[in-house]
């Protein structure tokens, strides 16, 4: 009985799952199909899936996520859940290197933090700082296509915060190239003299880089033996967010938490 009622279960999730994914597209008794259901058997689920407010009828034979359903997305945005779900990742990360780190999404030419662990970094999740300052931000403008990189640095006066900061165009383009041929950036004293930051880019599985990964600490804890164990430590952690059962969209990404 239990192993029918868990069958059951999984044919009418996959209805509801096929059904919002479809948003009303299609006619009902094509999803019911997509999913192998006989159509008595789909408009039987159906029924209780409206009842529930999880689906709501459009016009004949099509249906949209229904009030229900939108409730609990909107309760938990995905960023959120994502958050959740890479802190612990980071917070292992930070216990590893005893420095702060980050995931962060490049939004309107800024780097926003969707998710911190760890202390003594003035940076809060949902903050947001340059990137052409940062390590996360380093990544993600070497990341770009050309013609979005060049508007990128058209954009405006890149200001000095300390006395390190790469303020010349030509300069950051080189550096930045620099950081596409060899896949991470570093950022050494130039938002605050005396931190530093590693960063790696985390790529979708096409290869689009959509987000970074970073450690940042004090400047003299990233020596090139360093920075080689803390790349790996780097790398281990961008493969676990990789294996998340949630991750960012680039729409996702780009939208505000």
């Amino acid at each position: 009985m239990t192993q029918l009622n868990s069958r059951t279960l999984d044919k009418a999730l996959d209805l509801l799952l096929a059904l919002g994914a479809d948003q009303g597209r299609r006619p009902f008794a094509q999803v019911a199909d997509d999913v192998g259901l006989p159509f008595s058997t789909a408009r039987r689920f159906g029924a209780v899936l409206e009842s529930r407010g999880l689906i709501i009828r459009q016009q004949a034979g099509r249906y949209l996520p229904g009030p229900a359903l939108l409730e609990i997305g909107e309760a938990m945005p995905r960023r959120r859940v994502f958050a959740d779900l890479v802190r612990p990742i980071l917070s292992l990360l930070s216990r590893q290197t005893g420095m702060t780190a980050h995931l962060g999404v490049l939004e309107d030419q800024m780097v926003t933090y969707v998710c911190k662990a760890g202390e003594g970094v003035f940076t809060r999740e949902g903050m947001q700082l340059e990137a052409y300052c940062s390590g996360v931000g380093k990544v993600l403008l070497a990341s770009l296509a050309d013609a979005d990189l060049e508007q990128y640095l058209a954009a405006g006066v890149l200001v000095a915060l300390t006395p390190r900061t790469i303020i010349d165009p030509a300069h950051l383009r080189e550096e930045l190239a620099e950081v596409r041929r060899q896949g991470w950036a570093m950022e050494d004293g130039e938002v605050i003299e005396g931190l530093a930051c590693l960063a790696i880019p985390l790529r979708d599985r096409e290869g689009h880089v959509w987000a970074a990964v970073s450690i940042s600490g004090s400047q003299q804890r990233f020596n090139p033996r360093a920075r080689t164990r803390h790349l790996l430590q780097l790398a281990k952690a961008a493969e676990a967010v990789s294996a998340l059962p949630v991750t960012l969209s680039p729409a996702d990404a780009a939208t505000a938490a």
